[in-house]
């Protein structure tokens, strides 16, 4: 049976930059690749429509920076099993297609991160470079790698972009999508790469390094914090104590006895800013909303087998499917999407601790 390399799609977000578009497309057309590669590319409301024979273009009304929904509906259009997504200012150089494919090929659920050289200097921020050698160019990613998705460098199958939902069409505005895709894509299973060997250039310095004045690098990053904040439950993305509409960990907490231990159990995981689902809410959290007997959808599930709570916030949020001798059990989102088998542990292996009463609630609650 003969060989075949994979049809790629390489989809590219425009706005008003012909001269730099056409120096991806160039770029794209002189690969060195094996398979079929078509461009396309998806103009975010542009005053003049670029002219490129060859390329599929697609349009969206500008109505703001939307980069995102742009992606998006060049993916639509894309015919191709790799969609490749290169942002119109982001040069890539040779043998590029030809580093990114492969991985894919290999696992469908890869998210493929390019190399992408910034300014005069042609360097990556000193952050991602901290980051690939912390995780191996993530071949040791875990549930916070998503920070290093860079949508002007990133490659997956089409199949799992669509299981992964695309990336947020409602963002307006510039960056953050990136994060916000990638925090999906984890959940959903995916795989997360960095490929070396993936280069594009990028001639202008990083976000950081484009403002004269400081502040206003600090108010353009400010404006993304609080649009991620919305989307990413996690708690790196999340000030500490701020309500939101959604939960990153349900905690199930069954009937319990001893004098005050349900009361003692159910703070300690509001604490860390869980949705606590019980049979009967205790008067103390009457008016409450993070204690309910409702079941909500959460990125981490914890089933409480008796009267546990958390100590170890980091070592709860790295499990993925834990079931303990006692009737706990903590599943990832991930887990689910990936259909993992639980692994056997205790409960203080993955951060909890046993509550017994009777318990003096004045001395919790006043730190006696």
């Amino acid at each position: 049976m003969a060989f075949s390399w994979p049809s790629v799609s390489v989809v590219i977000p425009h706005y008003n930059s012909h001269e730099s578009l056409e120096r991806v497309v160039r770029a794209v057309r002189a690969q060195d690749y094996a398979g079929d590669v078509e461009i396309v590319v998806a103009d975010d409301g542009s005053e003049h429509l670029p002219q490129i024979a060859g390329v599929r273009l697609v349009r969206q009304e500008d109505v703001g920076f939307r980069a995102a929904a742009a992606r998006n509906l060049g993916a639509g259009a894309a015919g191709g099993e790799v969609l490749a997504f290169l942002d119109a200012d982001t040069v890539p150089e040779p043998g590029y297609l030809s580093a990114v494919v492969p991985h894919i090929m290999g696992d469908e659920r890869a998210v493929v991160v390019g190399t992408r050289l910034t300014g005069a200097a042609r360097e990556e921020p000193q952050w991602l470079q901290d980051a690939w050698e912390r995780t191996d160019h993530l071949r040791a990613a875990d549930h916070t790698s998503w920070r290093y998705i860079i949508s002007a460098v990133v490659s997956c199958s089409a199949a799992f972009f669509k299981r992964a939902g695309g990336f947020d069409g409602s963002f307006v505005g510039y960056g953050g999508e990136d994060w916000e895709f990638g925090w999906r894509a984890w959940n959903a299973g995916a795989t997360f790469v960095h490929e070396p060997g993936a280069v594009a250039v990028h001639p202008e310095e990083d976000f950081g390094g484009r403002f004269a004045d400081p502040a206003e690098a600090v108010r353009g990053k400010n404006a993304e914090t609080p649009a991620l904040a919305q989307r990413i439950s996690h708690p790196l993305a999340r000030p500490e104590h701020v309500l939101f509409p959604d939960f990153d960990i349900a905690v199930t907490v069954p009937p319990l006895d001893g004098e005050g231990v349900m009361e003692f159990v159910i703070s300690e995981w509001v604490k860390v800013g869980a949705y606590v689902q019980v049979a009967q809410v205790p008067n103390l959290f009457a008016a409450d909303p993070r204690v309910g007997s409702g079941e909500v959808r959460a990125r981490v599930s914890v089933a409480v087998g008796a009267g546990w709570a958390p100590q170890d916030l980091d070592a709860l949020l790295a499990c993925e499917y834990v079931l303990c001798p006692d009737g706990t059990m903590v599943r990832t989102a991930r887990a689910a999407a990936l259909g993992l088998e639980p692994v056997t542990a205790s409960p203080e292996s993955v951060g909890l601790t046993p509550v017994s009463g009777p318990l003096q609630l004045e001395r919790y609650f006043a730190g006696w």
